[in-house]
């Protein structure tokens, strides 16, 4: 028992380190459940295309450039279309989908970042309680991705897969 106590104040240490580290660098977003990655449907560069589930693979079209602002958030750039992911038509309300538009200051294309585990994170749009979450739990390629409320289980949990893709 004496071990056991020792060795928990050092989980929590490591873990709010983990939580205080600052992102930076270019990321695929895997879904825990799913194993999914997030992705701008059909590779399309066009405002208002919907961001889906996709299968992992090394693209740039699943691939996102974690930008910190100033206040302790984040925005997303899409490598291949410079874009960023917010909610459609700017509505901020649970099961709305999430789809790409030019990055701003629009302050629905802030999240922040939120520690659930060892290297698995909470992604939760900015000033809101709603969370990035696939619409199917089982991972149907091109299935959007919404915004929902906290909920139990790994639905809403993301890894973060480093990338350096050339396509």
């Amino acid at each position: 028992m004496k071990i056991a106590l020792t060795l928990l104040p050092a989980f929590f240490v490591s873990l709010l380190a983990t939580a205080q580290q600052r992102i930076q660098g270019d990321f695929a977003l895997k879904n825990v459940q799913t194993g999914k990655y997030v992705r701008i449907k059909d590779a399309n560069g066009a405002n208002g295309t919907p961001i889906v589930a996709y299968s992992p693979v090394n693209w740039k079209c699943v691939t996102w450039e974690f930008q910190p602002t100033a206040d302790g958030g984040y925005t997303l750039k899409n490598l291949f279309s410079g874009k960023t992911l917010q909610p459609q038509d700017g509505e901020v309300k649970a099961g709305v989908v999430m789809e790409e538009q030019p990055l701003g200051k629009d302050q629905h294309q802030q999240y922040e970042v939120i520690v659930a585990g060892v290297n698995q994170y909470y992604i939760r749009l900015k000033g809101t309680d709603l969370y990035l979450t696939p619409s199917d739990p089982k991972g149907e390629i091109n299935s959007s991705i919404i915004l929902q409320s906290r909920k139990e289980g790994d639905l809403q949990k993301w890894t973060l897969v480093e990338q350096h893709p050339t396509m």
